[in-house]
């Protein structure tokens, strides 16, 4: 999959298939969108390309208050890249840009840059100052275009903002319906202060690559992730430890049946089901009781849907690890 990041780097002269948005989350209505864009483009004899936009515009913009992003763009380009997609050019948003009306973005970076044959778009897409362009306005500048109906789950369009509001109600398994996919999380192994080591439960102390990335509420989930290209499952902790009056969020990874070190280790993990709510419990026996009971709901949970964990973990999270390093 090519990238390119400055109009100038887009070859010229080139047939494409184009479809234009922030595609966060990358979800199962973007999953539709990408796969009719990339048939017709296979269909046409032409190339399949994505225009996205980096930082997220409303993290830019600030009208409407972002939790946080879904994909920090290396995981888009990896999610696009499995899509099959076979071109994105990822354009630079800032203030400067979001102030071009829908007649300039079209001729500078749709009619002279990637001189689309054919544009597809969804059912709601919208461009330009004000998100005052639409797929109607591309159709009288004299562009193909196709429009997708939304992709409903449970009655209702599937979307990023829906899926944003499920991670923050710490719905994971939820978001997963929306997504596709489990919603995953990556970033290095640092060293923490060894307390769980001392409870009975060892953990890793996982520090997220994005600062934007949108974590689930706070508490307990099942989790899998893939450790030197191995499946591996268990409780993944995201919270302040209000238990040791602590303050500052952690993400904290315990493995099932695990023994060694995962410092400095890049991990990927994924969230498939929450367990509970964090809490704070009034001592340190208490606290651990729960967890036992939290380890055991784990084992029953991973027995149960054992086929659909260990075939998405091995899939997608080893190519999340190889897509995001770095």
């Amino acid at each position: 999959m090519r990238v390119y990041y400055r109009r100038e780097e887009v070859p010229r002269g080139v047939a494409r298939a184009v479809t234009i948005g922030t595609f966060d989350g990358v979800h199962l209505g973007h999953q539709e969108l990408l796969r009719h864009l990339c048939n017709r483009a296979s269909a046409l004899g032409i190339r399949s390309c994505v225009l996205t936009f980096e930082p997220h515009p409303q993290l830019v913009l600030g009208k409407r208050p972002l939790p946080g992003v879904l994909t920090p763009l290396p995981e888009k380009l990896q999610h696009l890249q499995r899509a099959g997609v076979e071109e994105v050019f990822v354009v630079h948003f800032s203030q400067e840009f979001s102030r071009l009306s829908p007649e300039e973005f079209a001729q500078e970076y749709l009619q002279h840059t990637l001189q689309p044959q054919l544009i597809v778009v969804g059912y709601d897409h919208m461009f330009g100052h004000e998100r005052r362009g639409n797929a109607a306005l591309l159709r009288q500048m004299g562009f193909a275009v196709e429009e997708l109906p939304p992709v409903l789950l449970e009655g209702e369009p599937v979307s990023s903002s829906r899926i944003r509001r499920l991670l923050q109600e710490g719905n994971v398994a939820a978001a997963r319906r929306l997504l596709g996919y489990p919603y995953t999380v990556c970033g290095i192994v640092v060293r923490g202060d060894g307390r769980g080591r001392r409870l009975g439960f060892p953990t890793a102390n996982l520090q997220p690559s994005h600062r934007e990335k949108l974590l689930p509420a706070y508490g307990i989930y099942v989790a899998s992730t893939t450790v030197q290209g191995i499946p591996r499952f268990g409780l993944l902790s995201y919270g302040v430890r209000p238990t040791f009056g602590a303050t500052t969020p952690q993400l904290e990874l315990y493995l099932l049946d695990f023994e060694g070190s995962l410092y400095n280790e890049w991990l990927c993990v994924s969230f498939w089901e929450r367990v509970r709510a964090e809490e704070r419990f009034p001592t340190v026996e208490h606290l651990i009781a729960q967890m036992r009971r939290d380890e055991a709901f784990c084992r029953v949970w991973l027995a149960q849907h054992k086929a659909e964990v260990e075939s998405l973990t091995s899939a997608f999270v080893g190519d999340a690890e190889q897509g995001t390093q770095g």
